[in-house]
């Protein structure tokens, strides 16, 4: 072989080898039909921060740089059932850095109002339905940076601009703390006792915001912390909402609220939350304690969830088509549905808890907590966990 036939075919064979390289993908980590706590972590691995918070056999997976997101819990150490949705198609896609707010995961910070004159999600004349949301690029893109951290706690915070339809722009520093908590805590937060026999885990998240700019006024908008916990579900899930009062009525959004998914009985709303059909419901604050809940016989599992309620008198409205716009609701379940000829893919249902609004000075802040609880065992002891925290039998809940 002359010595140009030489180099012509190493040059050949070096640039298949670069081909080949720049052509083989990392090997996607599949998701079993009934994954585990440690099968959603292994896929979680490229979330830039990812980190495992575990105590006993409670375990929280969470990542402070995607803005204090919890992605994913489990009651019952690294074999156990995951209890949060991920949107695994832009992990796959490997969109997900760009694409933080629709990666889902059981914590999440948000901000309202959603629609309305003062929506942060749409531009200025801009008809709003869902395909021409506009998300404000920070909510995308921003990572957070470590404040502090401990044992079972991290706080991460960065400095935040959202723009509203109106054109007002708020320059906000946002702080999430995301706590797992311990046994005695969680019997101290419900004033509950927690048997040998159930398995659980609890744990908060704590967002503050501070207003870095001039005084925010009503005539411009105004923001609420707006807290969304993306949950997997089945058929027999059930949504149990305590209300101060009787009502006929509850928000609807998006679809009309029918018998065959909501039952108000008691005083307490009944809302099938089974990912099988899109709708949201809505509890404002005239009716609303500061609890919520779920349960499936199927999964044995109760979950319970509190937040920071004052029953204040203004609270951002996301209702879309209203022209009231601090007239909203403190407490939201969104109901997802799968229909890929329709471009959704909402295979989970959510807790939503929203804090007040008000018109902040510069450097006053606003905080809202909310703590969400998994617990699974028997019947006997979910109901008695259920009749102690929600004031509800679980063998009264309404067949629909």
């Amino acid at each position: 072989m002359t010595f140009k036939h030489h180099l012509i075919t190493k040059i050949i064979l070096s640039t298949l080898i670069v081909t080949s390289l720049l052509n083989c993908k990392k090997p996607e980590a599949k998701i079993s039909n009934n994954p585990s706590f440690a099968d959603h972590v292994k896929k979680l691995e490229v979330i830039n921060g990812l980190q495992v918070l575990k105590h006993d056999n409670a375990a929280i997976a969470f990542s402070g740089a995607y803005q204090g997101r919890v992605f994913t819990s489990t009651a019952n150490g690294l074999n156990g059932k995951p209890y949060g949705h991920v949107n695994w198609k832009l992990l796959d896609e490997g969109t997900y850095e760009h694409t933080m707010a629709r990666l889902g995961g059981e914590s999440r910070m948000w901000f309202g109002p959603e629609f309305g004159k003062y929506s942060i999600f749409f531009d200025k004349d801009a008809k709003q339905d869902i395909k021409n949301i506009k998300i404000s690029p920070d909510l995308d893109i921003k990572k957070f940076s470590l404040i502090e951290k401990d044992k079972l706690s991290a706080t991460y915070g960065a400095d935040l601009e959202i723009r509203n339809t109106f054109g007002y722009i708020f320059n906000i520093n946002a702080k999430r703390k995301i706590s797992l908590l311990t046994q005695p805590q969680i019997e101290n937060d419900l004033n509950i006792i927690l048997n040998e026999n159930i398995s659980f885990v609890g744990f908060s998240a704590e967002t503050t915001i501070k207003n870095l700019g001039e005084q925010w006024r009503k005539e411009n908008g105004l923001l609420s912390i707006w807290e969304l916990g993306c949950m997997l579900t089945n058929p027999d899930n059930r949504v149990i909402i305590p209300l101060k009062k009787e009502t006929d009525s509850v928000t609807g959004y998006f679809t009309p609220v029918t018998s065959d998914r909501l039952v108000t009985k008691d005083s307490v709303v009944f809302y099938k939350a089974d990912a099988d059909g899109l709708n949201k419901i809505g509890v404002r604050p005239d009716l609303s304690k500061n609890i919520m809940g779920s349960y499936s016989a199927k999964n044995n599992l109760l979950n319970i969830v509190k937040f920071t309620f004052e029953n204040d008198s203004l609270y951002v409205n996301s209702l879309p088509g209203n022209d009231t716009p601090y007239n909203g609701d403190v407490t939201n379940i969104f109901n997802g549905e799968v229909d890929e000829a329709l471009d959704k893919n909402w295979p989970f249902y959510e807790f939503e808890s929203s804090s007040s609004t008000k018109e902040l000075n510069t450097n006053e802040t606003m905080h809202h907590k909310h703590t969400t609880y998994h617990f699974e065992g028997s019947f006997e002891d979910l109901n008695a966990i259920s009749l102690k925290v929600l004031g509800v039998d679980l063998s009264d809940i309404p067949k629909f």
